[in-house]
């Protein structure tokens, strides 16, 4: 209670720094003061936090004579310090990381009561023996996962609660740490490595496993203007329930020759959504009512494929809505004034369909058939090339980030540029799903046995937000830092720096990504606060400018501070004393109150 006490004062300090004010705590009410004009307003905006409700109250200003309330005269009258450069420096919360850390140990633990239980076990590799140990996890606090389950004809599906290398040939997901040595050459050391494995041991090598397998417990909130997010996933295919790297499932490679029946790109389908507002398809972000829209208009069809039809003609025509529906001939044929084409497929091994609800196939494109299984999601891709190890290999998302986007740490990965001209406000959703490949022959020839994909490994799982226009200088890689300082010289012959002044609330800054920024609301949408209008000069400035003159206001001259025992006339932290003999007002700076003797204890300084 203490800690979270102190951690809400400091939050209303920091807030007041960065709307030039004073905060105080008094009485049983939080105070901001802007002593620059204490002098002329008295009526301030009374927050209520437990309704969120405000008032209009009245604060008393009155001046108050010190001259004719002195208790005990021991007056001492002092000039303050001038300085001669005022530096503000803007410390950004960088919001750079979207997702939790991947291997975070404090979320990743045992599912197992024995933190430390492992399993050992042998097997023969390419004609030597090696110990292999396998140890299974799950996710604290940071993600949900589809629970593996065993598949078997006429018993019910239930989750497997804990994972076994007797129940680890499932289907559905589960976190694993995996290392292994030749069993010949014990070493002194472990290296454990952390995967999350997504399998399909579907019966008979069906294809079993799908739907989401890992997305965000905590959906967190994202208020950022453009910028991009760059994703990535490093996974390999196995044929094996075990990660450990030493497992060999073929040396198969991508081919296109004489026997091969082709092969896809691996692709994780994935969700990447801010809010109920919009979602990513792959090409742009998208109003969210744009996907109900077709929900509720039976757009959307449960399409199959890819199937070897010979012959096959898809029919299309454009509806009411703009949207292309596909049917069989005979509607075909029956529509008119409407814009209708028709046509085949170049592959007759890569066909497309869905059933109607007369129970007949009616053919579709491959787009068609892409967005149906898509919706609101969109593809991650990794292009796989001819030449390149099937299984058994690490690989990264083909990268679509270029250093012509000047992008701040800038990294490989998938980029998804955010909209430029509006904030983008809302909270993330991350999903992924099962890659194509699962549960399939990746390279299918007529030479050879098929190998079936069994494993997904995944080692790592990126998403990060990221800047553009960042890099300052190309040819020395210098970019902006994200702490930016504002400064000002009051006098270049007095030598005295006045310390650093850091914002930890900010006013928005292009050049960086921050949870610092102040958002403000005008009807129905949410801005970044760019300026700030000054209640004295009325001068529209970024709230670190003002700060600097404020500052620079303040130290440009000498001002008196007095201090001495005065009797207490009901004075308050916003209260205004003048001194005579100076003919000066001040504002207290440090007060402390004798009940016993109804004296205070002033510091004052002087407010002009």
């Amino acid at each position: 209670m203490k800690r979270m006490k102190q951690r809400t004062v400091k939050t209303y300090w920091n807030i007041a720094r960065y709307l030039g004010m004073t905060c105080y705590y008094y009485g049983d009410s939080i105070y901001f003061v802007d002593y620059d004009i204490i002098k002329n307003i008295n009526l301030y905006t009374k927050y209520t936090l437990s309704d969120d409700s405000n008032t209009v109250v009245a604060l008393d200003n009155t001046v108050i004579n010190v001259n004719q309330n002195i208790y005990e005269s021991n007056a001492s009258i002092a000039i303050g310090e001038l300085y001669n450069k005022v530096v503000v420096v803007a410390n950004s919360n960088s919001n750079n990381t979207i997702i939790p850390e991947w291997n975070d140990e404090d979320d990743i633990i045992n599912q197992n009561a024995d933190a430390n239980k492992y399993y050992e076990s042998t097997r023969d590799i390419s004609g030597k023996n090696y110990t292999l140990l396998n140890a299974f996890f799950k996710s604290k606090n940071n993600w949900d996962w589809n629970k593996p389950y065993l598949f078997e004809i006429n018993k019910p599906i239930e989750p497997i609660e804990e994972v076994t290398p007797d129940n680890a040939a499932s289907n559905g997901s589960y976190w694993q740490k995996a290392a292994y040595y030749e069993t010949a050459n014990e070493p002194s050391s472990l290296n454990w490595k952390t995967y999350f494995t997504i399998s399909d041991y579907g019966l008979m090598g069906w294809k079993t496993t799908d739907g989401v397998q890992l997305s965000l417990k905590n959906k967190l909130p994202i208020a950022v203007k453009g910028g991009t997010f760059i994703i990535d996933i490093n996974y390999r295919l196995s044929g094996d329930w075990n990660a450990a790297e030493c497992i060999v499932t073929s040396d198969e490679q991508y081919y296109d020759g004489k026997y091969s029946t082709g092969f896809t790109d691996t692709m994780f389908k994935c969700k990447l959504a801010i809010g109920d507002k919009m979602y990513y398809d792959g090409d742009g972000w998208v109003n969210y009512q744009e996907y109900h829209n077709k929900v509720a208009r039976n757009y959307y069809k449960i399409c199959n494929g890819p199937n070897t039809w010979a012959g096959a003609t898809w029919y299309k025509y454009l509806d009411e809505y703009g949207y292309w529906r596909f049917v069989t001939k005979g509607e075909y044929d029956s529509i008119s004034g409407r814009e209708k084409y028709s046509g085949g497929y170049a592959d007759r091994n890569y066909v497309y369909s869905y059933m109607n609800s007369s129970n007949e196939r009616v053919f579709v494109e491959k787009w068609f058939y892409d967005e149906c299984k898509l919706q609101d999601c969109f593809y991650l891709v990794h292009k796989n090339k001819v030449g390149d190890k099937v299984f058994d290999t690490d690989y990264s998302l083909t990268n679509t980030v270029s250093w012509r986007m000047n992008l701040a740490e800038s990294e490989d990965g998938v980029a998804v540029s955010l909209p430029s001209d509006k904030m983008t406000l809302g909270e993330l959703t991350f999903e992924l799903y099962a890659p194509n490949q699962l549960g399939t022959t990746p390279m299918r020839r007529t030479d050879k046995s098929p190998v079936r994909c069994n494993s997904f490994h995944i080692n790592d799982v990126k998403l990060k937000y990221t800047t553009s226009d960042y890099v300052k200088d190309i040819f020395n890689d210098e970019t902006y830092d994200e702490d930016l300082k504002f400064e000002n010289v009051i006098d270049e012959n007095i030598v005295n720096d006045f310390d650093d002044i850091e914002f930890r609330i900010n006013t928005y800054n292009e050049h960086a990504g921050s949870y610092s920024y102040v958002l403000t609301k005008v009807g129905d949408e949410y801005y970044f606060v760019d300026t700030l209008t000054d209640g004295v000069s009325k001068d529209k400035l970024k709230a670190e400018e003002h700060c600097i003159n404020k500052y620079v206001n303040y130290y440009s001259k000498p001002r008196f501070r007095y201090s001495n025992s005065i009797k207490n006339r009901d004075i308050s932290l916003n209260s205004i004393l003048k001194e005579n003999t100076l003919n000066k007002n001040f504002v207290i700076n440090s007060i402390t109150y004798d009940l016993m003797n109804n004296k205070c204890d002033v510091e004052l300084n002087e407010i002009r």
